[in-house]
């Protein structure tokens, strides 16, 4: 599983990419993200956990209506699956180094529409 470090500088990608907002802090996503990982353990943390799915993150995202701005939460529901998209691509270990890494999640993120997804309430 990639560290704390590795995902934030997956979130700076999405920023110099525009797929997130420049000012959104994206740590408390991923605090939520890896909650349960000493529960559950590394590997398996993320096929249990409720909030590792799509209904998960939205279901999350929505107890946060009244704090954000819908573009903010919308950055937060992106890093949430960008935070999913590279936990699985690390998974794999077919990347050479941490920016092939990075680069080979954008794909994925990209492929797979999660740059289109906007919170909706």
């Amino acid at each position: 599983m990639p560290g704390r470090r590795v995902h934030l500088k997956f979130d700076e990608y999405l920023r110099e990419h525009h797929k997130i907002c420049e000012d959104t802090r994206t740590d408390t996503v991923h605090d939520r993200m890896d909650k349960d990982i000493l529960v559950h353990g590394h590997w398996s943390h993320r096929y249990v956990d409720y909030y590792h799915d799509i209904d998960g993150i939205r279901d999350w995202i929505k107890s946060w209506c009244y704090l954000g701005y819908q573009e903010t939460l919308t950055d937060y529901v992106r890093v949430a699956l960008g935070h999913i998209v590279l936990d699985e691509i690390w998974s794999r270990s077919e990347w050479e180094d941490e920016y092939d890494l990075i680069k080979r999640a954008y794909r994925s993120f990209i492929a797979r529409g999660f740059d289109g997804r906007f919170f909706k309430e």
